[in-house]
């Protein structure tokens, strides 16, 4: 009887760690990240998320407005080997000053910034800003969800 009521103790303290999320792989981008502050960051009036989640590639990541127009992700653990392979495909993308250990911009890339082992990376459609609009707003965006994790 002892044995039973310590296997039954042992699974609802399993089920209440999993319901609270702390044997959850991965961060919860959307929850980190609400679409309010996306638009508030972005200046956008997007409706509309969806989770982009592989748990094989370490990947979590959302997707807002209709078409997923903005995203953003992170990589961890992983996410020096990621931003290594992903820099590497764009050699003239630009550095971005102040933005995690590394970080580059590229306007079909969007900004990806290295922390330690994880990367987070932001797109925004171009539309009619610049490159400096964009590159300022995508490097919120990741501060943003970097101070969430």
């Amino acid at each position: 009887m002892r044995s039973r009521r310590l296997t039954l103790s042992i699974l609802f303290t399993i089920a209440a760690l999993h319901a609270n999320g702390v044997l959850a792989a991965g961060p919860d981008v959307c929850g980190a990240l609400p679409i309010a502050t996306v638009n508030e960051l972005a200046h956008l009036s997007l409706t509309g998320v969806r989770s982009d989640v592989s748990e094989e590639a370490k990947s979590y990541g959302c997707s807002y407005g209709a078409g997923g127009l903005v995203s953003v992700s992170v990589i961890r653990p992983g996410g020096a080997a990621a931003f290594a392979r992903t820099s590497s495909r764009y050699p003239n993308a630009a550095a971005v000053a102040g933005l995690g250990d590394k970080a580059v911009y590229d306007k079909r890339l969007g900004t990806i910034a290295l922390f330690g082992d994880m990367v987070i990376d932001a797109f925004v459609p171009a539309g009619k800003m610049t490159d400096a609009q964009l590159s300022s707003i995508e490097k919120s965006l990741i501060l943003a969800l970097r101070n969430k994790l």
